[in-house]
């Protein structure tokens, strides 16, 4: 540990422990992942990233070379021998190196370490594994099947197979993919509770499958695996202005899945899908993602998916032709639930009408216990808001739907009992955004009769951040932020969890960097440009939605949402070190680029699209918005370009850079009053996010964004891109001081009057929620960097311009005069980084861990920047 006594004008460093703590230091390598992924299953990728940490007890240990050994065995392994691939030993402090050994096999397990070599003396990992699956479509030898209904048909099929297992089993997979979404089962067991996978894409140019491990769910003899299916985003058959139930890849649903059978002898069987598979339908009558689910639990048919069940009556199923050229491993985690909420209070609107207060705004289903006669028909219908008189209010979550009969009724699921004692009901197949439920019944009941609660649903991300001050109005958006984020993440980044679902691709970059610093969303992220490649038009274009129904205007949202395919591959890139989404999305990024070009009006600006969304009162004008975020794209394609190798690409894409960035100038900058475009308070601060204004003007523009926030309050003035660009850029230039005081307003418009006037659990779509009662949506997570602001500049977790994925840290924190401590953490490629100051009698208390390989700089007030290795360092700073 190093402790360093700072004083106006001098450093002065005071090392009091002198001995080698390295000597003493446990030395282990950690967290190998393959792909992003701890063991991975069923992985499709010939050339996997391979990844690890350094942990020596928060002692600095600096890598001087790594060698890594891929085998077919761990024996092999431990006995130090690759016969797969010997990297041989590489000089080198790279901890992410992609496999560059033989090519790889379908349906094979792999054994991989790596040594390290650390202050030169070698370190050994333990033994990891990763797994392939299916690197391509001929590498199935099961087919498409489906039941003999069509599209408009409301009833979910249900499929079963039994086989036998002949022999002991060494290993058993199963392979599948289900649309839109599947339960699986073996001998009446679900393998897990992911009711909501695959991941959604555009069905008709590519599909994903997911690989279980079953070994532990068969048993000698006979066998049987139950598949249902839900409709999901594949056969969206309720109207909605989006327009998916119009979608290209509509279809009945429908599955392919193998069950591959490693015998001790070293024999293999596979169960294939095809026309002996079985089918029916049952008690769940309709499933649809805007609506819920419709289940008579009447209908249910006991033991469907074991062995002894009679499926006489059940009928063949039938082949039916894949859906997309591309059918490819799931690799972002799936869709789960996170945790339980309990009822807060319950109104009793009459005897057959009940309202219950879950507590916040959340996403996911209800579970419903309840007790009744056999035919009692319960009805359960999900708001964000209540009317006056207590019941629910679905005003602002309604006015999309198209609803084809009276049943169709925005996130309401029905349940009819089969009367058989405590039953339990969870809608399958969809999920809702709410807080209040309303259970209503065609018989009176008693709240005793019932038990609800709701299962918090999201795409189970890990948590890998973590931040708490003395503010306890900054701490609580903070919450919320994240509360909304992971309300939204279901697959894809969407705006709300409620009327639309829609993966609007500005919504999700927006909060990018906010949710990587929270949680390991890079595999969600990564998937997400896939799905953005799949919306481009013949011409360039990308619809501003990922995945989209193809029925939509793209040019409507335009180049402030179209951005994301730069922007996401960028923060991928400098949060984890992931050039493959570069490579990937390059082709359909230089056909974008190419064809915005021509949509250049005669002063050579971009004049079309979506502003600053949802702004307050001062609306920034869309033609300096929109040409200034195409010479970002620019700027990005030639980073894009650098990193993987287009060397010529890059000058071309500066070039064009800088001409969109003399246009900017000359039409919108006032070198007079130092002001761009119409002087709202983004006008100020776009110019300066993007580094546009001159930089002899750089210090005036601050400036004078600093004054006209102060001569308004302290008060917020903008819209979605406001609240990325006008915090950051205020921390950036010095005015950090401003931005808390702005972040910290309780009154309208503000994050706090939210909170403090309204209750606020989850962010809104818009500040004055009162003005747009019956369309704002109050799960919406767009106004949510603000999470990343506290990170990046209250605590000073920041990453250095030297390297991607923290390898090089800033730790650069904002020592604001309101708060007396900050506390915060954020879990790194390359480990921990831990930042926690407070002020003890006069002084600030800086205590730092930084990952053992990792270098950083600690920029501290009126200090010279001090170079600090990994461990533990602490500053005193007397104020």
């Amino acid at each position: 540990m190093k402790i360093g006594y700072l004083k106006p004008g001098i450093l002065l460093l005071v090392l009091l422990f002198s001995f080698r703590q390295d000597l003493f230091a446990k030395k282990r390598i950690t967290s190998l992942k393959c792909e992003y992924i701890e063991a991975p299953l069923g992985l499709d990728v010939q050339r996997p990233r391979l990844m690890w940490k350094v942990d020596t007890s928060d002692v600095p240990s600096r890598q001087t070379a790594y060698r890594i050994l891929v085998s077919s065995t761990p024996e092999l392994l431990r006995q130090g021998e690759a016969d797969i691939w010997d990297s041989g030993k590489q000089k080198s402090d790279e901890q992410l190196v992609s496999y560059a050994g033989s090519t790889l096999r379908p349906h094979t397990r792999y054994w991989w370490r790596v040594e390290v070599w650390l202050n030169n003396k070698k370190v050994v990992s333990e033994p990891m594994w990763f797994e392939t699956g299916k690197f391509s479509a001929t590498d199935w030898e099961a087919s498409w099947i489906t039941d003999g209904y069509d599209k408009d048909y409301e009833p979910s099929p249900m499929f079963r197979k039994v086989f036998d297992v002949s022999k002991e089993v060494a290993s058993a997979r199963c392979y599948i993919s289900g649309l839109g979404y599947y339960r699986l089962s073996f001998n009446g067991k679900a393998v897990n509770d992911h009711a909501l996978d695959p991941g959604f894409t555009d069905y008709s140019k590519r599909v994903l499958y997911l690989t279980y491990d079953i070994s532990g769910l068969l048993r000698h003899g006979k066998n049987c695996i139950g598949v249902q299916l839900g409709n999901g985003w594949f056969n969206e058959q309720t109207p909605a202005v989006w327009h998916f139930h119009e979608a290209p890849w509509r279809k009945r649903p429908q599955m392919i899945a193998e069950i591959h059978l490693c015998y001790t002898d070293g024999s293999k069987d596979i169960i294939t899908t095809d026309t002996s598979w079985k089918t029916s339908t049952g008690p769940l009558l309709f499933d649809n993602l805007y609506v819920g689910s419709f289940y008579d639990a009447r209908l249910e048919q006991k033991g469907w998916d074991t062995e002894l069940f009679d499926d006489v009556s059940w009928q063949h199923a039938k082949l039916t032709a894949a859906p997309a050229p591309l059918i490819e491993a799931q690799k972002m985690p799936s869709i789960t639930t996170a945790d339980t909420l309990s009822v807060v209070s319950v109104n009793c609107i009459s005897d057959t009408c009940y309202v219950f207060d879950m507590g916040i705004n959340t996403a996911g289903v209800p579970r419903l216990e309840i007790k009744g006669e056999r035919g009692t028909r319960i009805r359960l219908r999900h708001s964000e808001m209540l009317q006056k008189d207590g019941n629910i209010d679905q005003r602002n979550i309604d006015m999309h739907l198209r609803p084809r009969n009276k049943r169709e009724i925005i996130q309401t699921d029905e349940y009819v009992l089969k009367g058989e004692g405590v039953e339990t009901f969870i809608p399958p197949f969809t999920y809702h955004g709410f807080r209040y439920i309303e259970l209503t019944s065609d018989r009176p009941l008693t709240v005793a009769d019932v038990k609800l609660q709701t299962l918090r649903m999201h795409s189970d991300v890990a948590e890998v951040g973590s931040f708490k001050c003395s503010d306890q109005l900054l701490n609580t958006i903070f919450n919320i932020c994240r509360n909304s984020y992971l309300s939204n993440l279901f697959g894809i980044p969407t705006d709300c969890p409620t009327r639309e679902k829609n993966g609007w691709m500005a919504d999700g970059f927006m909060v990018q960097e906010a949710g990587m610093f929270n949680y390991d969303s890079r595999n969600v992220y990564a998937k997400w440009v896939k799905d953005m490649i799949d919306t481009q038009e013949a011409n360039g274009n990308v619809a501003g939605i990922a995945p989209t129904s193809r029925r939509w205007d793209s040019n409507w949202a335009g180049p402030l949402w179209d951005a994301a395919i730069f922007i996401v591959p960028s923060y991928l890139y400098r949060y984890t070190g992931d050039i493959e989404t570069m490579r990937q999305v390059y082709p359909a990024a230089e056909r974008y680029l190419k064809y915005i070009e021509t949509t250049e009006d005669e002063r050579g600006l971009i004049n079309h699209g979506l502003g600053d969304w949802l702004f307050y009162k001062a609306e920034t004008p869309v033609d300096f918005m929109a040409t200034g975020f195409v010479y970002w794209d620019n700027l990005m394609m030639a980073q894009m370009a650098e990193l993987t190798g287009r060397v010529e690409d890059r000058q071309k894409y500066l070039a064009k850079a800088e001409e969109l960035k003399k246009r900017i100038n000359d039409h919108f900058f006032d070198s007079q009053t130092v002001s761009y475009a119409n002087k709202t308070q983004l006008s100020y601060a776009l110019p300066l996010y993007l580094h546009i204004v001159p930089e002899a003007y750089r210090e005036r523009l601050a400036e004078n964004l600093h004054k006209i926030i102060a001569a308004n309050d302290y008060s917020l003035d903008f819209g979605f891109i406001g609240s990325v660009m006008v915090p950051d850029v205020l921390a950036e230039t010095g005015y950090a001081e401003t931005a808390y005081r702005m972040l910290t307003k309780t009154t309208l418009p503000s994050w706090g009057y939210w909170i403090k006037e309204t209750g606020a659990t989850s962010l809104y779509e818009t500040w004055d929620v009162t003005r747009r009662i019956g369309d704002a949506s109050l799960n919406h997570p767009s106004m949510g960097a603000v999470s990343a602001w506290m990170y990046k500049y209250p605590a000073g977790i920041r990453l250095s311009p030297d390297a991607p994925a923290f390898k090089k840290i800033l730790i650069q924190p904002c020592f604001l005069s309101d708060l007396d401590f900050v506390e915060a953490s954020h879990e790194s490629m390359y480990g921990t980084i831990r930042v926690d100051w407070r002020r003890e009698e006069g002084k600030i208390r800086l205590h730092l861990v930084l990952p053992s390989t990792a270098m950083a700089t600690v920029v501290l007030p009126g200090q010279k920047p001090k170079a600090v290795k990994g461990g533990e360092h602490i500053f005193v700073i007397p104020e």
